[in-house]
């Protein structure tokens, strides 16, 4: 059954394109932004959350996340990110989610999903009825996928253009002030090209390349058990036999998870385990159960995306009865959503009918 929140794939982070648009591919940039140059202004048309950023004010540092209401996977880094704003509340750092309009980004759905996220997401949240400012920033740094995380540092220079998974060793390096920004950009680009090596020997041989994957979380701690990471783990260990080690990792991200209230962290450690190789193991599929319904509980009881998933989980559980029930509530809590979304769940949902699922 396709996941609508946690599919996530170890090329994401490496791509450069995770998201995108159809005739976005072939657009040219009309300048080039590069690392080390001033930041573009930041226009919007409305700020629909948190503080307008208006001008980078020295000695402060921002980072400014391109994304959209059809990116799942900008949705499910969403969390991560806000785990990070909590971490460095208190040091000047302001976090701007910026999107711009398109055919399925509307203003409608982008003020819905404020509306509905927003309180568990402390960002400024804003929205431009033109790709201008899009333009000036992804287009020009020659980006056309998203998400996409810009660092300004406190000279407002552009001291990181990537993927929001390395904002845990990019923080860090940007709020001494102390580097330029060129050398963090460099730095990190090193880190990024290192992890793309682990990532290349995870096959075939997975052992080796879940050794690899541990020396390089040791190394750097900040990205231990990111959802790129975490990936990884929760598809191979089971699949060597190491499955009381994948136990222990996904009980502990769905700790970690309820205690921050991380609904995506929760729905992906029970899709990687009724999904993988992990749905032999009845111990994995008990944590399975765990976070799904964890993910219920944080989610609330009307959010449709996690009472479908619930409804998976348990289904391949074997409890037929509760993912029946769950599926009712699932339909139900999607006629107050999307017309889009409300399909989807629908059509999942008469998977369970045909026992597709």
């Amino acid at each position: 059954m396709r996941n609508l929140l946690v599919a996530v794939v170890l090329v994401a982070v490496t791509s450069g394109a995770d998201n995108a648009k159809p005739g976005e591919e072939d657009k040219q940039p009309p300048k080039l932004l590069r690392i080390g140059d001033p930041a573009p202004a930041l226009k919007a048309s409305k700020w629909l959350q948190g503080e307008a950023v208006k001008e980078f004010e020295p000695g402060n540092v921002y980072i400014v996340e391109f994304w959209a209401t059809w990116c799942g996977l900008c949705i499910h880094f969403m969390p991560h990110t806000a785990e990070l704003q909590a971490q460095y509340a208190d040091q000047g750092i302001k976090f701007v989610y910026y999107t711009a309009t398109d055919s399925d980004n509307t203003e409608d759905k982008v003020a819905a999903f404020v509306k509905k996220r927003g309180a568990k997401l402390p960002f400024s949240f804003a929205y431009a009825e033109d790709r201008t400012t899009y333009d000036a920033w992804m287009t020009a740094a020659g980006r056309n996928g998203i998400p996409c995380t810009f660092v300004v540092d406190k000279t407002g220079r552009n001291a990181y253009i990537g993927h929001p998974v390395y904002l845990g060793v990019v923080l860090p390096k940007v709020i001494t002030g102390t580097m330029k920004a060129q050398t963090v950009g460099d730095e990190v680009r090193k880190i990024e090209q290192e992890y793309d090596t682990v990532s290349g020997t995870l096959f075939p041989n997975h052992k080796a390349g879940l050794q690899a994957l541990n020396d390089f979380e040791a190394k750097y701690p900040p990205l231990a058990n990111n959802p790129m990471i975490l990936r990884a783990k929760l598809s191979l260990l089971p699949k060597i036999g190491e499955v009381d080690q994948a136990k222990k990792v996904a009980e502990a991200v769905v700790a970690n998870a309820i205690k921050r209230n991380n609904m995506s962290a929760l729905m992906q450690v029970a899709a990687l385990l009724r999904n993988g190789p992990g749905k032999e193991s009845k111990e994995l599929l008990a944590v399975a159960v765990k976070a799904a319904e964890a993910a219920v509980q944080v989610a609330g009881d009307k959010d449709a995306v996690a009472l479908i998933e619930l409804a998976s989980t348990y289904f391949v559980a074997g409890d037929k009865a509760k993912a029946k029930e769950y599926v009712r509530k699932a339909v139900e809590a999607a006629a107050e959503e999307s017309a889009a979304l409300k399909q989807d769940i629908e059509q999942q949902a008469k998977s369970f009918d045909d026992g597709k699922n």
